[in-house]
């Protein structure tokens, strides 16, 4: 089935978060809009088309009007992390091979510990193991065995499958995952299981392991067919909504979902494997911020997305994104590629509070989007940060989500004085506390993703984005030390996900895992490369691309002997000759190096491969934006501002723009006010406007 292209029309990227949801449209001349409204957690497709509406009203086009004229519309999602996140998926039961159903609580001896916060490490009787996605009673174990040569050993007893089938099904189990031993070896028992179930049960999502991933690892592929199963059908419908709304409203193409190894895949694989849309919403400001990167010449970016509920960081290294092939998803490891992604709970929406030894905290708990922050008048009562924002004077209560929404500083004083009265403060301070603890958390985590990892952030230009980015970068990028700070194209910061969503072209990453020691012959790693390049090529074609519309990157993951860190190493393009893997080892031992510290490799004990990736690309219409030499039109006035660095408030000047940029150099302290957010140039920065109207600061 061919993907959506047709004639050169709007480009469309929408990003569902937890507090709105955003929409960035490209028009044929090369102009953005955005588009922005509250995320409706009762019916998220509700969100999707309103955010659509709202950035057409700038183009001056309603909402079918804008869809019929759509050539591409791409949408990034959390539903299926929210989903995981509230314990609100499918009920769901394992099929795995007998013995064995006990693993996913064993957690491999470190449930404990996974994804806890390093506050959270100190106080281990404190921590406990994540709620189980499955219960003990929903696990069925079935005798059958493959060996690791994907051999039968022992065949699957297909009557007590299907004993254990009807058992679950009379529990109201309506979604089944199934991994079986080695089933990555040799698929052909988990299949059998599949099309018993499906047959059992005709109206349960099914998923099986081996269709998932072919990573050795039984923990971590068990786990990916579990969050599969347990978002599948809330994932379904969901997506069926949203295909069945745009075509509806005029819609005429084929709706693409972003997903987490970067890139968009189509509707028919998000419906199969939902949990490639996880994280896709952060994944796509990195795609966005690769594509930018790529025209500024700016290679090494360490990119930022500030949020209503966290704040989000990933790497672009040589411009292109930094992939793991095993995360964390709510604290269960999953073996799946996915662009490197590291949060803390620090956004708008984060709440402050005191606590037992009288100090202030901010996060990781929010508001999200109902009730929101007490200055939204939803009923939220919790100081924020987006109240302490208010409180300073940052925020504009008169300008927020482009002046239809009008927030009550009076609500956000009384939420902030919660906070101030028991520690002596005024309300002012501690509204500043609030803001210097939020940015010293993001600096944390950037110093953790950057210099705990080998990388020296006065190497790398910071992109700061989302709706809060703007607001706080400055704080963080200088308390981090980065070459410098920018805001990709300053009013479109708001919704920069969105527009990395509507650039993606179609995405497929295949692998396999071998171990093979070096020095070897290159045929044997020649004729893997070459069996995944043909699968691949295969299943972008069913999708509509073939030919030039195909690039193909291959890379090895290599590791030393005696030592258990891999490192994913780049090949060039042409045959897989005898050069190919020589060159392959020097370059893993560089990047080694790079990575983890000179001399930390130890050469002695020999190299091997451990697995074999490509990473495949259907090329979509690329999105070509014009460069904005608009100057633009700029009301200037002041309000006050309490700075924290000065400990007092300020007169400060405001420029309110629409777009556009501005020729002169500009100096804080000084408030940049866009539609969407405001851009923070603190006392002491320097800041300018580029060719394509993004935002640079000296930090």
């Amino acid at each position: 089935m061919a993907a959506a292209q047709g004639p050169v029309g709007y480009v469309i990227g929408v990003d569902i978060g937890g507090t709105f949801t955003d929409c960035s449209v490209v028009t044929p001349e090369g102009r953005v809009y955005a588009g922005k409204s509250p995320t409706t957690p009762d019916d998220r497709s509700r969100g999707f088309f309103d955010a659509i509406e709202d950035a057409g009203h700038g183009i001056g086009l309603g909402l079918d009007e804008l869809l019929a004229q759509c050539s591409r519309l791409v949408h990034g999602t959390t539903t299926g992390t929210n989903a995981l996140i509230t314990r609100d998926g499918a009920k769901t039961a394992l099929v795995t091979s007998a013995g064995h159903g006990d693993m996913i609580y064993l957690m491999k001896g470190s449930g404990r510990l996974a994804g806890v916060s390093p506050e959270q490490v100190f106080d281990l009787p404190g921590t406990d193991k994540p709620e189980p996605l499955v219960p003990r009673s929903l696990v069925a174990e079935v005798s059958e065995r493959v060996d690791f040569e994907g051999d039968e050993i022992v065949p699957l007893d297909t009557e007590a499958l299907r004993e254990h089938i009807r058992r679950l099904v009379g529990e109201g189990v309506d979604s089944f995952a199934v991994s079986f031993l080695w089933s990555m070896r040799d698929p052909a028992h988990e299949r059998a299981a599949v099309e018993m179930i499906s047959k059992e049960a005709p109206d349960a999502f099914v998923t099986c392991a081996s269709d998932l991933t072919v990573r050795i690892g039984e923990y971590e592929r068990t786990n990916t067919s579990i969050i599969n199963a347990y978002i599948g059908p809330l994932m379904r419908r969901y997506i069926g909504n949203i295909d069945a709304g745009a075509a509806r409203r005029g819609y005429e193409g084929r709706v693409l979902y972003a997903q987490c190894a970067g890139g968009a895949i189509t509707t028919e694989e998000a419906q199969r494997a939902p949990i490639k849309t996880v994280h896709s919403g952060p994944v796509s400001g990195t795609l966005g911020s690769s594509y930018l990167a790529s025209r500024l010449g700016e290679p090494n970016v360490i990119v930022t997305d500030m949020g209503g509920t966290s704040f989000d960081v990933s790497i672009v290294r040589k411009a292109s994104p930094d992939l793991r092939d095993v995360s964390l998803l709510e604290r269960f490891d999953v073996a799946l590629p996915m662009v490197y992604l590291d949060s803390v709970g620090a956004g708008g929406g984060s709440i402050a509070w005191i606590d037992p030894a009288g100090g202030l905290q901010v996060g990781p708990r929010s508001a999200g989007a109902v009730p929101g922050p007490a200055c939204y008048g939803k009923g939220g009562t919790q100081p924020t940060v987006t109240d302490a924002d208010v409180v300073l004077g940052i925020v504009d209560p008169d300008n927020f989500l482009h002046g239809s929404m009008r927030l009550d500083v009076d609500a956000a004083r009384a939420a902030v004085r919660q906070v101030a009265e028991p520690l002596g403060l005024s309300i002012d301070e501690a509204a500043a506390g609030i803001s210097r603890i939020v940015d010293s958390r993001m600096a944390d985590l950037l110093r953790r993703v950057s210099i705990l990892r080998g990388l020296d952030p006065r190497d790398y230009v910071c992109f700061a984005y989302g709706g809060g980015g703007p607001v706080h970068a400055g704080a963080y990028a200088r308390e981090v030390g980065f070459k410098s700070l920018i805001v990709p194209l300053a009013e479109m910061a708001p919704v920069w996900s969105a527009f990395g969503a509507a650039t993606a072209d179609v995405v497929h990453v295949v692998q396999r895992w071998e171990t093979v020691d070096l020095p070897a012959s290159p045929d044997r790693s020649g004729a893997v490369f070459e069996e995944l390049e043909r699968e691949v090529r295969a299943t972008l074609a069913d999708e509509g691309f073939t030919g030039e519309r195909v690039t193909i990157q291959r890379s090895l993951h290599m590791k030393y002997r005696a030592q258990v860190y891999q490192v994913e190493v780049p090949l060039a393009a042409g045959p897989f000759a005898a050069g190919t893997l020589a060159t392959a080892e020097n370059d893993f031992e560089r990047i080694y190096d790079e990575l983890h510290g000179e001399g930390s490799g130890y050469r002695e004990g020999g190299v091997q491969i451990a697995g074999f990736s490509i990473h495949a690309r259907g090329l979509v219409e690329p999105v070509e934006i014009r460069p904005d030499t608009d100057i633009a039109e700029v009301v200037s006035t002041s309000r006050s501002v309490y700075w924290y660095e000065l400990g007092q408030r300020v007169e400060t000047p405001v420029l309110r723009m629409k777009s556009g940029r501005l020729a002169e150099e500009l100096e804080g302290p000084l408030l940049l006010q866009f539609p969407d957010t405001v851009v923070t140039i603190r006392p002491g920065q320097r800041a300018r406007f580029d060719s394509l109207g993004n935002l640079v600061l000296d930090v």
